[in-house]
């Protein structure tokens, strides 16, 4: 599996550059232990973690799993989606870093056909099989009334496979979605905003640090007061009393 992995490549490109890495490097297995260690390229990792480009959050060890680039390709833009797409066929081809000239052919013609059972229904499978986020298409036409018009693109519409995803990321969304107002102690609350002076905006932003340090530190109240005292000499005081946090809770 490691070789597989090993020999897999990505390619990415955007208005201004043009690259390609493999998926892992140096891998190494300590026999007799289960220990495998690898290294991800810094360029890879952007991609997986920024997300920029329109590509949204999903799960890293899902993807790794994936058989082919191009149902990694087609996870990443699935991933999050809750509309349909549409997407030409030249354009797609560009996303999924097919040559325009593959699939056609000694006419110039485009083989549907082969591109289909060679790209869009192998990727499918792969995240049917296995990924929370998958898909299902239909092909968009020069004439929608006329079945033997010209396949210009195709519609992606998204489809979320709950059972396949990751329990932890699963609480992780539904805590964003709920106001620090109902998360954290009322006493907590009310002394970051009328004591320390922090907004509900701000605490709602902030709310993870909170929540855990709730969790971790016994007299958060008193914690804060101290902090509150010691932060009026900073530049910035509530930036101050958040990262002090962080840091006392890293400390736990």
């Amino acid at each position: 599996a490691l070789d597989s992995l090993a020999g897999r490549f990505f390619t990415y490109e955007d208005d201004e550059e043009w690259w390609k890495c493999g998926f892992i490097s140096n891998p190494k297995y300590k026999k007799h232990t289960g220990i495998i260690t690898f290294r991800v390229s810094n360029d890879l990792w952007g991609v997986f973690t920024k997300f920029a480009k329109g590509y949204r959050e999903f799960e890293l060890n899902k993807a790794l799993a994936l058989p082919t680039g191009y149902s990694l390709r087609f996870y990443m833009l699935m991933s999050g989606q809750v509309y349909p797409l549409d997407i030409s066929l030249d354009n797609l081809k560009e996303r999924l870093g097919i040559p325009a000239d593959k699939y056609k052919d000694k006419n110039g013609k485009d083989r549907i056909d082969n591109f289909e059972e060679r790209v869009l229904k192998p990727a499918k499978a792969a995240l049917d099989e296995s990924c929370p986020y998958t898909f299902n298409y239909v092909k968009v036409r020069e004439n929608p009334n006329n079945k033997r018009s010209k396949v210009t693109g195709f519609r992606f519409y998204p489809v979320y496979q709950p059972q396949f995803r990751d329990e932890e990321l699963e609480g992780k969304d539904l805590q964003a979605k709920v106001t620090a107002r109902y998360q954290i102690d009322s006493h907590v609350y009310e002394y970051l905003r009328y004591s320390c002076g922090f907004t509900s905006e701000e605490i709602n932003r902030n709310k993870e640090t909170f929540i855990t340090a709730q969790e971790k530190i016994t007299d958060l109240i008193g914690e804060l007061a101290l902090l509150n005292g010691k932060s009026r000499e900073k530049n910035n005081p509530k930036g101050w009393i958040i990262n002090a946090l962080k840091g006392k809770i890293k400390d736990k």
